[in-house]
């Protein structure tokens, strides 16, 4: 038995991230690898005097200002690696036009109003309302540095755009300023690098890295990405970590609670004060921990969150110098039509010769990828995993390298795939020296990521940020870092290891921690809205004097117990207070008035349920706002005599959409409490909004 401080589940870019920073605090890390590499995705093979890189296609920022420069420089890769800038970033080639996306943004600005002259002035407003959005973030990031997190309630007027940006597709932000959609398909060509279509893609996903590449550059690391893993590795090591490849963890051992010890498949087992997991969030806990261990919801959340696609690549090596023979883009996009939902169903089908491709000529940034005269090209497309029966598979992967349908689909696109290049680049099947191909299987053999997953679970606007899987786990000595949890893209893998090693430091040492980046707030660390006394307001008092009018139809969850309340079936005389964080207090003061009543005192007299308008809460910071009531429902349980269930005394019930507060006709609650009184029938006795809450809710109880 072997012990450490932090057992790291995977040598992906989170993992070597957090694991670097840990070290660097002294901590005792340990990282187990399934794979003989360090780096996930971020790696790479050689054949003969050619060096293939796996996935990296560009890193945005690595520059100061950008993403990720600030961890390079934190884990001293700049010291290890020199990185290129590439200029031009990419272009993208139409059946009609060809459009060059330069990284210097003044110069792509007028690359796209020399196409599109008629859309100049949306093409300028997109292009300034993007930029101010991610300075926003960087403000946040900023400020956070400072100790400053506004309510979460404030944050749509203090960061508008962020927040907008956040919670609406790509397609939606983009038609606030474009009408062409040739224009728009031709401004979201990266749409790619991010595994959803415009419509379907987290609007933040999109916008964040392509201002960080166009500001502060894209780079290509010379030796490619596994020369930044290696990098990494070697930072790990000097402050004493330790690496151990060929460690598959298929067990995290649990006891009271905590996550004690993790153990591979060859039997290595190593207990560990804390345990972070770059591997799957799918495995690492339904499988290492076990759904037993584990909350029903979240158990439910994990089990339903859809993987993102994969993708399907040529890795080619030539025995010619295509950039001296004038194909001298780094990367091409190559797009038959201005459709790119119908791009991305071709993925989903399998139908390769209608899919985008993606063209990179990698001896242009790293001429040592291949010998002199010679040329690495890969060819990428995204692929699905259940395409053709998953691969002609049927779902068995035992021996999948010698199933004849599988490699009979594996050569078909093939074949499409070069028809296709070799419109561009003639003579191309004649130069081939070596090929390799990936499949989404390859992916999963290599990553072990559920359905060869490239980007973790899908980017949607309904599962980004604040709305994706926490890296703070149930179990609270677990961690995650990664693609499940940050996000896709290797930038933002460096991230979440940063902020991962951030929440363990603060978990470990018992200090609070802010973390910098917005995309990966942390719930714990976000203060909640401090109320404010509330001044008199004069307002018209509202109420009835029968209990004919009848209760909404509504059925709550109630935060903290989980209780199904539904509002027109309680049973007993009940107290409905309707609020919003900044009246919290005063809602308090009038649950208390009513409890000092002796006849009010026992919860099988009288129910006293409060309902929070939550519409103006976001919808990525949902999971934040879940925290804080389950927070506050464990703060007032303390205070419920001992013998009873706290359950009945503190019911904390989420309106949010803030319907069932109109539905009862009451005004702005974030400055005034509203309350209703309803009969053991479910019928509204009277409502009230006013200056004398108590005084009122009492008299209106006095009429049931």
């Amino acid at each position: 038995m072997e012990k450490f401080d932090i057992v790291i589940i995977g040598a992906g870019l989170g993992g070597l991230s957090a694991a670097g920073y840990l070290a660097k605090a002294g901590k005792k890390v340990l990282v187990l690898e399934h794979h003989t590499v360090p780096g996930g995705y971020a790696h790479e093979f050689r054949r003969g005097k050619y060096r293939f890189e796996v996935a990296l296609h560009a890193l945005d920022g690595a520059a100061p200002g950008g993403w990720s420069y600030p961890i390079l420089k934190d884990l001293e890769v700049f010291d290890q690696v020199h990185f290129h800038r590439i200029d031009p970033f990419y272009t993208v080639q139409f059946s009609k036009q060809k459009i060059v996306a330069y990284a210097d943004l003044m110069m792509y600005e007028s690359e796209m109003v020399k196409h599109f002259p008629h859309e100049r002035d949306g093409i300028h407003k997109i292009i300034a309302d993007m930029v101010e959005t991610y300075w926003q973030v960087r403000r946040f990031d900023a400020e956070g540095q400072l100790g400053i997190r506004p309510p979460l309630e404030k944050m749509p007027a203090l960061y508008p755009n962020m927040m907008s940006a956040m919670n609406i597709s790509l397609d939606e932000y983009m038609s606030k300023f474009l009408q062409d959609s040739e224009l728009k398909t031709a401004f979201t060509t990266l749409w790619g690098y991010y595994g959803l279509p415009p419509e379907k893609l987290n609007a933040a996903i999109f916008i964040f890295p392509w201002v960080s590449y166009h500001l502060m550059g894209a780079y290509y690391p010379e030796g490619g990405s596994m020369a930044m893993s290696r990098a990494l590795e070697a930072t790990l090591k000097k402050y004493g970590g330790e690496v151990r490849y060929k460690q598959t963890v298929n067990k995290i051992e649990i006891k009271d609670g905590r996550a004690v010890a993790v153990v591979t498949e060859k039997g290595l087992r190593v207990e560990a004060d804390v345990i972070i997991s770059n591997a799957n969030s799918p495995d690492t806990l339904l499988k290492f921990v076990g759904r037993e261990h584990l909350p029903a919801d979240y158990v439910r959340g994990i089990e339903e969150a859809k993987p993102s696609i994969s993708n399907f690549v040529l890795y080619l090596g030539l025995d010619r110098d295509l950039q001296a023979e004038g194909f001298t883009d780094h990367e091409m996009f190559v797009v038959d039509g201005y459709d790119s939902n119908a791009s991305y169903q071709a993925a989903l089908d399998g139908d390769f010769a209608r899919t985008g491709l993606s063209i990179t000529n990698y001896s242009i940034a790293d001429r040592g990828s291949a010998p002199e005269g010679g040329t690495v090209l890969n060819i990428f497309s995204l692929a699905d995993w259940n395409s053709d029966n998953q691969w002609g598979t049927g779902g068995n992967l035992e021996n999948y390298s010698d199933n004849p349908q599988y490699n009979e689909l594996k050569k078909a696109a093939t074949e499409i795939l070069l028809d296709r290049t070799e419109k561009l680049i003639p003579g191309l099947r004649k130069s081939i020296k070596y090929i390799e191909v990936g499949t989404p299987i390859t992916n999963w053999r290599y990553s072990r990521n559920i359905g060869g997953a490239i980007y973790g679970t899908d980017q949607t606007v309904d599962n980004s940020y604040g709305a994706r899987l926490n890296a703070k786990t149930p179990i609270k000595n677990l961690f995650l870092t990664g693609a499940w949890t940050f996000g896709g893209g290797m930038s933002a893998a460096l991230l979440s290891g940063r902020d991962t090693s951030r929440m363990v430091i603060g978990y470990m040492d018992g200090t609070p921690v802010i973390l910098m980046t917005a995309p990966n707030m942390d719930e714990n660390e976000t203060p909640l809205p401090t109320p404010p006394t509330v001044a008199p307001v004069k307002q018209a008092v509202t109420s009835t004097s029968t209990s004919s009018t009848s209760v909404p139809t509504v059925t709550f969850k109630a935060a903290g117990s989980g209780r199904q309340v539904t509002l027109n079936s309680i049973g007993r005389r009940s107290v409905l207070l309707f609020h919003t964080a900044d009246t919290s207090e005063d809602a308090e003061r009038i649950n208390k008035a009513v409890r000092a009543v002796d006849e009010y005192q026992a919860c099988t007299s009288i129910t006293i349920a409060n309902v929070v308008d939550l519409h103006s809460v976001p919808k990525l910071f949902r999971s934040f706002a879940e925290k804080s009531m389950r927070d506050s429902f464990d703060k007032a349980s303390k205070s419920i005599p001992q013998g009873q269930d706290p359950q009945d005394y503190v019911i904390i019930l989420p309106d949010w959409d803030g319907k069932t507060t109109k539905g009862f006709g009451l005004g702005d609650t974030s400055k005034i409490v509203g309350l209703a009184v309803l009969d053991e029938q479910g019928g509204v006795v009277g409502t009230y909004q006013g200056n004398e809450p108590e005084r009122h809710a009492l008299e209106l109880l006095s009429k049931v």
